[in-house]
This record gives structure tokens, sequence and C-alpha cells, in this order.
């Protein structure tokens, strides 16, 4: 979308002047890309259809502001995301995803050589998929369930709102989740 910059002011500009056309190819231009944006925040395909036509219906409410606008990728980006996190906020009103209550101790008991592997093995595992967290995701991660800071207080430390802190150990403890689903009773 970056090299398109010109052609997204012309069309800013020609949809702040009402006219249809453009705003058809403005959508047909950063759809796809908008979509994929916002499947990382909702997983689930029409959700994120939902949102990206909110989006799209914004903007048009909203386009005679456009020519004002100097860093369209951001701002797309950012209507997005705001977007995507009013329809998480909605659908599950913070719903706590807690690791705390799949504890690890309680999944496997540990009497036995083989139990105690099976225990070894699924930490292992979670260890991994931990790892293999984006890097931002892995930090806020760290500091929330291993420093045991508040949301408020990691947000503060990198500069962050706390919903994106909330957001990012939604997606941690949704894959951490996933992982301890998937050992337990198998890929479904």
């Amino acid at each position: 979308m970056r090299r398109a910059i010109n052609n997204i002011q012309s069309l800013f500009e020609q949809i702040a002047n009402d006219n249809p056309k453009a705003f058809q190819l403005f959508f047909d231009y950063t759809y796809s890309t908008l979509y994929r944006y916002a499947n990382y925040f909702i997983e689930d395909e029409d959700l994120c259809k939902d949102v990206i036509s909110d989006v799209y219906l914004y903007i048009w409410q909203n386009r005679r502001k456009l020519p004002e606008i100097r860093d369209y990728e951001n701002y797309l980006f950012v209507c997005v995301r705001n977007q995507s996190l009013n329809y998480l906020k909605s659908i599950n009103r913070y719903q706590k995803i807690r690791l705390d209550h799949a504890d690890i101790q309680d999944l496997t008991d540990r009497t036995t050589p083989e139990k105690n592997m099976l225990y070894d093995e699924l930490k292992s595992i979670i260890e991994l998929t931990v790892n293999s967290l984006p890097q931002k995701c892995r930090l806020i991660f760290f500091m929330v369930r291993e420093e045991g800071m508040k949301y408020k207080e990691a947000a503060e430390i990198l500069s962050i709102s706390e919903r994106t802190v909330h957001a990012q150990m939604c997606i941690a403890l949704k894959k951490i989740g996933r992982v301890i689903k998937e050992y337990r009773f198998g890929k479904k």
C-alpha cells in the first residue's frame, strides 16, 4: 500500500467531493490489506468482514475530513485496529482468558515416570509456544505473567494503551490454550 500514497491522496480528495467511483477504487485497492490486518485481531471471517465494512462506512461518513489526513496507511490501520478491538470488547466484554485455569500440574499426573515425562513434554511445548509469539506479544506476556505486572504498568512502561496489552495477552493465552487443548485432546 505504501507505493500508492499519492494515489490514495488523490482518491481521498475525490471521495471528499462525493465521488462514489473513487470510493470504489479505494475499496478495491485497500480491502485485502485491511482484511488481513483485521484478521490479526479477529480470527472469525464474518466478523472481519463486519469490521472492514464498518471501517469503510466510517470513512464514507467522515469523507469531508479525508484530505486533511497525511499518513493514510497509519490512519487506515488505526481505524481497523480500533474497530476490531471494539468488536472484541462487545463480543466478550473483556472475557478473561487465564492460564491459571489450565494449570499444567492439574493436566498431568506426575505419579509415574511416564506421567512425569508427559508433564515435562507439555511444559516444553508451552515454552516453545511462548517463544514463538511475536516479540511484542512475548514481551507483554513476560511482563504480565512472569513479572506479575498489571496491564496498566506494562502499558506505561511500553508506552502503549492498556487495551493493546489486553489484546496481546489474549493472543498469547489463546495460542497457549490451543496448544494445551491439542496436547490433551489431539488436533481437531
